[in-house]
């Protein structure tokens, strides 16, 4: 969930951006991802926040496009993954077999030497790549589709989950894309906002969860905000939610204490924090 349209290059100067990966300014927060046939939590999407000491906490439009401008998108992308399998130790998430999903630009998963690194951080932590999914963010378009074929290939055969983020009519290629080895498609969250309100949104949004379907992909819908489009979503087919509805991207510790309030409130929850 990190289409990132706009570079906003006046914010941090390079060594900004630099001190923040090398201190404790990147945090990662998890939003639940749930399964809409019986409500249940089965993942979590990790998303950095940079907690700024003078321009408070910045969302990922606000510095990862940056960071990737500046050449530094693979120590993000280190960063945050390492983080997010370590917290999968967490008893909660250890308990629940909950999975985790990470984000990995073009560039970064195209790389060989990344998945080695993922591979090291994956076998240190204990954790089964089963229950890690790497999404393809769509801050770059695809131009070379057979080398990122070895690389799904590559990354599929240990054993890991692989992502179509931000899926769309607008998406370039995208009927190409679905040829590829992915395992599932995330909607583009602007458009499942819209479902519920424009007939024309709700056509292309169906059509692009019928070709998800048809190549085998689980369907995920982002940008759930209300029971309308919950109900929208699960009328189209959609396999699993992730948006307001369920939750705001929340720190670790917080999670149990939410998944026991989402458990006992089927009308919607507390958002809580962003």
């Amino acid at each position: 969930m990190t289409g990132f349209p706009s570079r906003d290059r006046t914010a941090m100067d390079l060594a900004e951006l630099r001190a923040a990966l090398d201190g404790t300014m990147i945090e990662n927060r998890y939003q639940p991802i749930v399964r809409m046939a019986d409500r249940r939590v089965i993942g979590l999407e990790a998303l950095a926040r940079l907690n700024h000491p003078e321009r408070g906490t910045l969302l990922p439009d606000r510095f990862v496009p940056q960071l990737e401008d500046a050449g530094l998108g693979t120590e993000l992308t280190d960063l945050v993954s390492a983080r997010a399998l370590a917290d999968m130790a967490e008893p909660w998430l250890a308990d629940h077999a909950i999975r985790m999903s990470v984000n990995f630009p073009l560039d970064v998963l195209l790389a060989d030497a990344a998945l080695q690194r993922l591979e090291a951080q994956r076998a240190a932590c204990g954790i089964s790549p089963g229950r890690i999914i790497i999404e393809l963010t769509e801050s770059r378009p695809v131009e070379d589709f057979p080398v990122l074929r070895r690389s799904l290939e590559r990354l599929r055969g240990l054993g890991y989950g692989a992502a179509i983020d931000d899926a769309g009519p607008a998406v370039p290629r995208l009927a190409e894309l679905l040829d590829l080895p992915f395992t599932s498609l995330k909607l583009d969250k602007a458009l499942v906002k819209d479902v519920a309100t424009c007939a024309t949104t709700r056509a292309s949004v169906a059509t692009t969860i019928a070709q998800g379907q048809r190549h085998g992909l689980t369907v995920v819908a982002e940008g759930v905000e209300s029971p309308a489009v919950w109900d929208q979503m699960r009328a189209l087919g959609v396999d699993e939610a992730q948006g307001f509805l369920v939750a705001c991207p929340l720190p670790l510790a917080a999670l149990p204490a939410w998944s026991s309030r989402w458990g006992q409130d089927p009308g919607g929850q507390d958002p809580g924090v962003a």
